[in-house]
């Protein structure tokens, strides 16, 4: 029995709310952390999304990446869903590949993106392929669309 099954069996006695295998993932995840890191760490509530039962497919393939032995990944799911044409694993680089700005990417956001590309599909298909302009103010390589074309370092004034 997964932690999708024990969390069900849980909710039916009353023992647990929907979305206990996600807050489970989240104290993981908070022990690692040390104070700073946990105090700069902003969690949206996900009642209305990732806990909704209308994305139990979602919530459950959430629950199959938290029941995978320790390091978790995202490409290592059988028979994952697909959203959109994207995979669990396609959202996460996604995510991560067109803004070197971000460090880490939690599990919870990741499938969060999946219901809000399911819900949203033309918006979140320009989020996640979304580049961020220069945050060098022009300083030093610029990994943005001008640096992609070639303008490297180039000061750019309109």
């Amino acid at each position: 029995m997964g932690s999708y099954e024990d969390e069900m069996a849980l909710v039916a006695e009353g023992k647990a709310e929907r979305g206990k295998t996600v807050r489970d993932y989240f104290a993981e995840l908070d022990a690692g952390y040390s104070e700073e890191e946990s105090f700069l760490k902003h969690r949206p509530n996900y009642t209305k999304t990732l806990f909704a039962p209308e994305n139990d497919d979602i919530y459950r393939e959430f629950c199959r990446y938290y029941d995978q032995p320790k390091p978790r990944f995202f490409d290592t799911l059988e028979d994952p869903l697909v959203v959109e044409g994207m995979t669990a694993a396609d959202v996460y680089f996604a995510m991560k590949a067109h803004n070197d700005r971000i460090v880490s990417i939690d599990a919870a956001a990741v499938y969060n993106t999946m219901i809000n590309l399911r819900n949203q599909p033309e918006l979140y298909k320009k989020v996640l392929d979304f580049r961020p302009t220069c945050y060098q103010s022009g300083i030093g390589f610029c990994k943005d669309a001008a640096f992609e074309a070639g303008h490297y370092g180039e000061r750019r004034f309109s």
